[in-house]
């Protein structure tokens, strides 16, 4: 290991009543770096985080008042005079309790009902949170509308440069024979936001917040020992619809077959809704952000901004063929999933 940063991580370790035996790093991106510290009590799992101190009491305050109310999630070691984290040379570090288990697999319907149902559990838990300090760090709830009209304006905008382009690569034939296709899926997707029952959800919402992880998938769960699921990883926690969460959830089951699938799409939902259920006025808000074309322009900007520059060309047109099938795909899906809605919102009689 870098003795450098043992160095910052053994300084780190000082303001806390551990002794250290062993320091692993376990990952290093830059501005975020998680190692594993061996000490006298177990071991801690220490981040460097990078954000600021009013970006770490909100996420701590939510660490906390997601604990406090059911949510399964690693706690924040306190230093020796009470801090939830240390500053050094101008870089934040919070150590976290470690959990050991396993990753939850998509295609176990276990595994796959602890996830939706733990997503559930987690949008339910937050409910009702306030800032301790009146800073949301992310707060997409009231940015829906805008967001989603700048990437239908992106995809546009390529589309105009790409087809001036003379020595067009294959890369931009793929795009500009699927692009207009999925102009019309992101329009009509914004068209339904224009719906009265969408600004009512998004206004109640404002009123007793949500919280959306942003990435609740496999990655940042675990299945404890005890059998039941913990979700780590608080770093980009945004007030939201958890329409956001679920449909990020669809979007990464769905393309691993580059291929959407109603029994899976429906079984995903119940688990969903038996926890944290859903009118069905919100599930055509989920259909609406399921039919923009996320997967499309996320791969699209990956290749035209750059993104991915360890990336070939062709490991580019590969995954944009795939996304282009998953989206193609999801239409028909789409249609019968909510002309069975009545399935998955089943009112009480």
């Amino acid at each position: 290991m870098d003795t450098t940063f043992s160095d910052v991580v053994k300084k780190v370790m000082t303001h806390y009543p551990l002794k250290v035996k062993n320091i692993y790093l376990l990952s290093f991106k830059g501005k975020k770096a998680v190692w594993s510290i061996q000490t006298d009590m177990g071991e801690w799992i220490m981040k460097k985080v990078p954000f600021d101190e009013t970006h770490i009491d909100f996420m701590l305050h939510a660490i906390a008042y997601l604990k406090n109310n059911g949510v399964n999630t690693p706690g924040v070691l306190k230093t020796s005079s009470g801090e939830g984290y240390v500053k050094l040379n101008g870089e934040y570090f919070v150590v976290f309790e470690t959990v050991y288990g396993r990753s939850p697999e998509y295609n176990n319907d276990g595994d796959l009902a602890l996830m939706l149902k733990g997503m559930a559990a987690f949008h339910k838990a937050s409910r009702g949170i306030e800032s301790p300090n009146g800073f949301y760090p992310s707060y997409l709830l009231t940015k829906w509308k805008s967001d989603l009209q700048t990437r239908m304006e992106r995809l546009k905008a390529w589309k105009e440069q790409r087809q001036q382009v003379k020595n067009k690569n294959e890369f931009d034939r793929v795009f500009l024979a699927n692009v207009d296709t999925f102009l019309q899926q992101a329009q009509a997707a914004l068209t339904t936001l224009n719906q009265p029952y969408f600004e009512q959800w998004v206004k109640e919402t404002e009123r007793t917040k949500t919280l959306c992880h942003q990435d609740f998938a496999a990655g940042n769960l675990v299945v404890g020992k005890d059998g039941k699921l913990y979700v780590y990883d608080m770093d980009s926690l945004t007030v939201d619809l958890p329409v956001r969460d679920m449909r990020k959830i669809l979007n990464k089951v769905m393309k691993k077959d580059a291929n959407w699938n109603l029994p899976m799409m429906l079984k995903m939902m119940k688990f969903y809704q038996q926890v944290n259920p859903l009118t069905k006025e919100q599930y055509l808000i989920l259909a609406a952000d399921i039919q923009f074309p996320h997967l499309f322009y996320g791969q699209v900007s990956k290749y035209y901004e750059n993104r991915e520059d360890q990336w070939t060309v062709d490991k580019h047109i590969v995954r944009l063929k795939d996304m282009i099938s998953t989206e193609l795909s999801k239409n028909a899906v789409l249609k019968s999933f909510l002309a069975r809605l009545d399935e998955v919102v089943k009112r009480d009689s």
